[in-house]
């Protein structure tokens, strides 16, 4: 983890990695669930999914950890719900000295 990391995502989440869709009735798959540190904040932002279709976020969560994809399922600590990552970005952390640590925000719904 990077050092900007280590002082500001200080929460963790856990994924419930999306591995497909079954061919008979449909539903979701998921993998064996992962945690990652986090931080995170209630949102009310309109987004674009990686598809280019528009949706208003509930959470935006932001991690260094580049596992959490679109589709999958996150669940912040302290809550019960599990909600779906509809939007994934990436942004260059090289300003703060970190060249090899890019920093990603999901966006879920």
């Amino acid at each position: 983890m990077s050092n900007v990391a280590n002082w500001s995502y200080a929460n963790t989440a856990t994924i419930k990695p999306f591995t497909g869709r079954g061919d008979w009735n449909g539903t979701n798959a998921y993998g064996e669930p992962f945690e990652i540190a986090c931080t995170w904040t209630a949102a009310n932002e309109q987004v674009r999914d990686q598809s280019g279709a528009e949706f208003v976020a509930k959470h935006l969560i932001f991690t260094e950890d580049k596992r959490p994809k679109y589709l999958d399922l996150i669940q912040l600590a302290g809550h019960d719900d599990w909600e779906e990552i509809r939007a994934v970005t990436e942004w260059d952390m090289s300003s703060l000295d970190e060249p090899d640590s890019p920093d990603f925000r999901l966006a879920t719904a």
